[in-house]
């Protein structure tokens, strides 16, 4: 067991403790983690509201001289606030780790002006379909309900003859080359991929 001694940090008020603010916890925490480990903490922190992007300036600052900082100080530009599972977070990287990374993060499908369906990650293809990504068994895929609106909805997707789709579980990225691997294998095999048109945050009109 190793106990690090830390100098005075802000604090908090959690229920009846009190605790270190969480850009001063992250600060701490970050030099000690692996980096998809540090990065999924910090966009985890992102999408739940738990911090800012004022607040990462100052997760910076804080890291800054701190030891064995170097490398977190790197990582917290891969954090974003889309990723709503540690699972989506390390498929992320290993896409970006295989130059594949996403397009699209989150991404909307429209048809017609209907909505059809919100996927994890999107590619658009150079034939102007998407390869969609899913990371399932994770967050809003675990439910119940979604097992059973997810098969209806990937129908509805491939129906429309623009989108591919590859679907995932998280332990596949513990497989040799991780998810990145088999996505930058497929969109190989799809002809390869071009930057995505219009607004990130756009809906993909098929």
């Amino acid at each position: 067991m190793i106990v690090r001694q830390y100098g005075n940090f802000a604090t908090e008020r959690y229920g009846s403790w009190r605790i270190a603010k969480i850009e001063h916890a992250l600060a701490q925490a970050l030099p000690r983690l692996s980096r998809d480990d540090a990065v999924a903490v910090v966009s985890s922190a992102l999408n739940k509201r738990l911090i800012s992007q004022a607040g990462l300036a100052e997760v910076e600052r804080l890291l800054h001289g701190r030891r064995d900082a170097r490398q977190a100080l790197g990582w917290l530009a891969l954090a974003v606030g889309s990723d709503e599972s540690p699972a989506e977070t390390g498929a992320r990287l290993s896409c970006i780790d295989h130059g594949v990374p996403p397009d699209r993060v989150q991404v909307v499908f429209h048809k017609d002006g209907r909505f059809l369906a919100r996927c994890d990650f999107g590619w658009h293809l150079r034939d102007r379909r998407w390869l969609a990504v899913e990371i399932d068994g994770v967050g809003p895929h675990s439910t119940p309900e979604a097992l059973v609106n997810d098969a209806p909805r990937q129908n509805r997707l491939l129906a429309t003859g623009r989108v591919v789709m590859l679907r995932f579980k998280p332990a596949d990225n513990h497989q040799p080359g991780g998810i990145g691997a088999a996505v930058a294998a497929r969109l190989d095999e799809l002809g390869g991929w071009t930057p995505a048109p219009g607004g990130s945050e756009d809906p993909v009109r098929l």
